[in-house]
């Protein structure tokens, strides 16, 4: 039963009036008109108003003290998040040399008259490495290891001189190889090439039978290059053509480690080649840009914030606010004094600070404030922190500001450079940002209040472990098992004994890969020192990343036999990306909040899955099988059993969607 708030006051309107008008005859008895229509009558009406608002005000009291009661116990607004999103910058043409896009570039949206300018900030540097081409192969997939094929590509001028890119006659799966010296994650290519008209007949030229793709690593192997532009048609005319590539990882094959990217000829409803297709007079591969990641932020440096007047408890404001994650080496206070330059570490506040420590607390409002100074009964002063000396000049390095749902913009809106970067001509975003979310609001702090109150600074219960593992930025789930429930042997767990197992955060929680997923020992040794804190006395606990079981779906899909091939596409980028949505551990399940830990996969859920997809009308197959790392794919049952210390994760999915026939 909740605690019934009192009111310091409970009188209304009339009550006021009916208490002025019982006083009247004894402080005014020649006053004896007491009807509404009388002057003095409606004077008391006007201050019974008056005052009625103020034991309004005087009843919210208790509203304010439970806020303050709040702050005493460290209660805080969770920040807005930023919106991620990866955008592409384009050269102005092949560079020789490697060009820089520096972290910290920004861009925008275009402003309009109803919206302002959405600002993104570069999370990292940007190389764009021109291709050092190392070697080309053609692989016949029947032959296995025995189906290398290399080309000279230096003949490729010379009268006469033909490559041919498949085997012949061609077949599916498969493929020609490039294999290149550097790494060329994320880069933007452009594949320039001669061909021999028509050389690659059989196929449609708006809709080859070809897949382009980059290895990636031993478990999640190929995977899919963006096409941005096929002007060959299949290679059957002169053009280029021009591809986005993901994360690529060095790898041997043919007996020469490289970065490899290979076009493989792809066995679906698509017309096949009936000839394999040829290129003539020229070959070569040019960077046409990059991609990285940026967040919704605007970056503002060597803020001035004012003079110290020499007192403790000083307080200064940024200029902009909500102010973003900081990060300790570059976004920090300097405190400029005529003996030089002081750098201060921001601290979330002041209880440990030491008299003479140069400390500081921001606030996402954009609050500084520099440490207190409390008087002492025997007249003296303890001092929490530094204080800046007077006259000194406070100055912020470097702090980014920005945040919330606005920066969830569309996919190709991002078109704005806001600085000019030699050799770059345009950016773009190919994606939805997303991730933006406000800053939360009082009245949710107010109702979480109660399980932070129950928590404490103790970790006793599993959910006070799960609450304490992710209130660290580095954590995105945590899960704490019961004695009964741990990895391992039954017999060899004791009582006492704690496993948490944590997910650690990402930036692509849309498609995370092993390496992302992977808990660092960075982020163990961390969450076991914050755990190692809070735990009871006596308490054994451990920390272990989740052991994820990555699913593979291959489906087949049926639409109207009146789709059109533009219709046919859209199905299948829809249906790859759900199966991508709900087969993660992040943002999938049931619930969309992330894969339950332990909970198993049916099949139906798939055939169901899919089957919403806008413009499907069958699901003619699926297939599930489980992706381990340097194994090949094996078949997966029905029921995939996943254990309670499990979560599932989403490897490569293939997706055919062909048209009904009667």
């Amino acid at each position: 039963m909740p605690l019934p708030a009192p009111d310091l006051d409970g009188r209304k309107f009339q009550d006021i009036v009916n208490e002025a008008k019982r006083l009247i005859p004894q402080f005014c008895p020649e006053w004896t008109d007491h009807n509404v229509s009388d002057p003095g009558i409606a004077l008391v009406e006007l201050f019974a108003w008056m005052t009625e608002a103020l034991l309004y005000r005087s009843n919210q009291i208790s509203e304010k003290t439970y806020i303050k009661f709040l702050e005493m116990i460290g209660v805080r607004l969770d920040p807005p998040r930023s919106a991620r999103v990866p955008v592409t910058f384009y050269l102005s043409g092949p560079q020789p040399n490697e060009v820089l896009i520096p972290f910290g570039t920004e861009t925008a949206t275009l402003r309009t008259e109803t919206s302002p300018a959405v600002v993104f900030t570069t999370e990292a540097d940007l190389i764009v490495r021109p291709p050092s081409l190392s070697s080309a192969y053609t692989h016949r997939s029947s032959a296995g290891q025995d189906g290398w094929i290399e080309h000279e590509l230096s003949r490729l001028g010379m009268p006469d001189e033909s490559l041919i890119l498949f085997p012949n006659p061609p077949s599916a799966e498969d493929a020609f190889y490039l294999a290149f010296e550097h790494d060329l994650s994320h880069h933007v290519v452009a594949i320039v090439a001669g061909c021999k008209r028509a050389g690659g007949s059989g196929v449609d030229p708006t809709n080859p039978p070809l897949a382009w793709e980059v290895w990636q690593n031993s478990l999640v192997r190929w995977v899919a290059c963006e096409l941005e532009l096929d002007g060959t048609g299949g290679f059957n005319n002169d053009g280029e053509i021009v591809l986005r590539l993901p994360a690529m990882a060095e790898e041997e094959f043919a007996g020469l480690r490289a970065y490899w990217l290979r076009c493989r000829i792809v066995g679906d409803e698509r017309a096949p080649y009936v000839v394999s297709p040829e290129l003539e007079r020229y070959f070569r591969i040019e960077s046409r840009g990059g991609t990285v990641e940026a967040r919704h932020a605007v970056t503002v440096k060597d803020e001035i914030l004012g003079t110290s007047d020499g007192s403790a408890g000083q307080i200064f404001r940024l200029a902009n606010s909500p102010v973003l994650s900081r990060h300790p080496e570059s976004d920090h206070v300097i405190v400029e004094t005529p003996l030089g330059k002081e750098d201060w570490s921001e601290v979330q506040d002041f209880a440990e600070a030491k008299p003479d420590e140069r400390c500081y607390t921001l606030e996402t409002d954009g609050t500084i404030a520099f440490g207190p100074s409390l008087p002492q009964p025997d007249g003296s002063h303890c001092r929490f922190g530094a204080v800046p000396p007077k006259g000194s000049v406070i100055r912020f390095t470097r702090y980014q500001y920005g945040g919330g749902v606005a920066g969830n913009v569309l996919a190709r809106t991002i078109s704005v450079l806001k600085v000019s970067i030699p050799y770059i001509a345009s950016v773009r975003n190919h994606d939805h940002a997303i991730g933006g979310r406000d800053g939360q609001t009082l009245p949710d702090a107010k109702l979480r209040a109660a399980r932070h109150l129950r928590a404490q600074a103790r970790a006793v219960t599993a959910e006070d472990f799960e609450l304490h593992a992710t209130s660290l930025q580095e954590v995105a789930r945590a899960r704490c098992l019961a004695p009964g429930a741990q990895p391992g042997e039954g017999g060899s767990i004791q009582p006492g004994q704690v496993f948490v197992l944590v997910l650690p955060q990402t930036d692509k929680i849309d498609r995370p890969s092993p390496e992302e997923v992977a808990l660092s020992e960075d982020v163990r040794r961390g969450v076991l020192d914050y755990l190692g804190t809070r735990c009871v006395m006596g308490m054994a606990f451990d920390v272990r990343g989740p052991d994820i079981t990555w699913i593979s779906v291959t489906a087949d899909l049926l639409v109207s036999e009146h789709s059109h091939a533009e219709v046919i596409a859209l199905v299948q980028e829809r249906a790859t990306n759900a199966l991508y949505q709900y087969l993660n551990p992040y943002i999938g399940g049931p619930h969309m909040n992330g894969w339950p830990f332990g909970r198993d996969l049916h099949l139906s859920e798939i055939y169901g899955l899919l089957q919403r997809v806008t413009s499907v009308e069958y699901v003619e197959s699926v297939r599930i099988e489980i992706m381990e790392p340097g194994r090949p794919l094996r078949p997966a049952p029905p029921r995939v059993t996943i254990p309670r210390h499990g979560l599932i994760g989403s490897g490569r999915h293939t997706v055919t969607v062909a048209r009904t026939r009667r």
